[in-house]
């Protein structure tokens, strides 16, 4: 419940911060009365969900069925289907003809079939997390509500917070608090939505190309999953694999490839440029989601470590800035250091 519920609450955060620019170009470009006032950002919002409901609604009116043959009969079909162990015929003809010595080729065949049944693991339980959270996929007609409030509560609440700090240093500090916790949670979720697109549409263009049986439908899932960061890309490899047939070898090259990119150059800088996490802290913090949460840990792993530096970090300036200014603070005369020089007849 408490997972499920973060979830939810951090898919809002997604919905406000990528409506928030469109939210704020509005409210700039509208004018209300005759001097100029901008529209208020509920009223905005509100033009951009009208605005959206009629793609929205026919978005789902055509993707809803092919989404729900997904969940029901193609993933679970996938992964009965690769659980089989059929589609590793493949990998053991290549292990068997590749140029290595024939003594090494069973240690080969060893590690090979551990790093299958760890990545089988971790994708049939996505697989089966998914497939138990379709049940409550209405559940999602939540979030626009829990992003207006967000959208139009968040900038009340943040002045109401700094108004209760003491002035000085201290309200100034809070204030770069929260705008550098907002900042970082603003660029992990532009990030996600960044990178799901990219693997999405480069997806769907490898796919058709390959010639795939549901290019489209697969490339779309696989910008979903990417925002499952570790064992999404996982999945998408395997149920890609198992519907590619007869192209199995192009289709494990092609997403390998855009792996090995998306995971060395693309992702990286994204998070970078966006939490300035460092790529050993974005590794740890997945691990570490996985081992707690599960699917669950993975995704809210990166938002709880995003936090968490900007807490620290802050908390470390305080903690300097403080000590600094008690160094350099001249030192108070003891009142009572004069009178008892008087009384001893000593000069101070």
């Amino acid at each position: 419940m408490i997972q499920g519920s973060s979830i939810l609450l951090l898919l809002s955060m997604f919905l406000a911060y990528l409506l928030a620019p469109a939210v704020d170009i509005v409210s700039r470009s509208v004018r209300v009365n005759r001097r100029g006032r901008p529209l208020a950002r509920s009223a905005a919002l509100i033009f951009i969900y009208a605005f959206l409901a009629v793609p929205v609604a026919l978005a789902w009116r055509f993707a809803s069925g092919p989404i729900a043959a997904w969940v029901h009969v193609t993933a679970p079909t996938a992964v009965e289907h690769l659980f089989a162990g059929g589609d590793f015929e493949t990998i053991d003809r290549l292990v068997a003809s590749a140029p290595v010595p024939a003594s090494a080729r069973p240690l080969i065949v060893r590690q090979v079939d551990r790093g299958i049944g760890y990545v089988e693991r971790h994708a049939r339980t996505t697989l089966d997390t998914l497939i138990d959270a379709a049940r409550y996929a209405a559940w999602l007609a939540v979030t626009p509500v829990f992003a207006f409030i967000l959208l139009t509560v968040w900038p009340s609440f943040r002045r109401s917070t700094l108004r209760v700090l003491p002035r000085g240093h201290l309200q100034w500090r809070g204030e770069e608090y929260l705008h550098d916790v907002n900042s970082a949670l603003a660029g992990y979720i532009r990030a996600q939505a960044a990178a799901g697109v990219i693997v999405g549409l480069m997806c769907v263009a490898g796919f058709v190309a390959i010639g795939v049986p549901s290019a489209v439908s697969m490339g779309v899932a696989a910008g979903i999953l990417e925002l499952v960061p570790g064992i999404g890309p996982a999945t998408t490899l395997l149920i890609a694999v198992t519907q590619a047939g007869d192209r199995v070898l192009a289709v494990l090259a092609f997403l390998v490839a855009l792996r090995v990119v998306q995971d060395t150059l693309v992702y990286p800088r994204l998070i970078r440029h966006g939490m300035h996490l460092s790529t050993p802290a974005l590794v740890l913090s997945l691990g570490t989601g996985a081992v707690i949460g599960g699917a669950g840990g993975v995704v809210l792993a990166l938002p709880v470590a995003g936090f968490l530096s900007v807490s620290l970090r802050h908390w470390r300036e305080y903690r300097d800035i403080e000590r600094l200014v008690r160094s350099t603070a001249p030192e108070q005369p003891d009142p009572l250091g004069d009178d008892r020089h008087r009384e001893t007849g000593r000069e101070p």
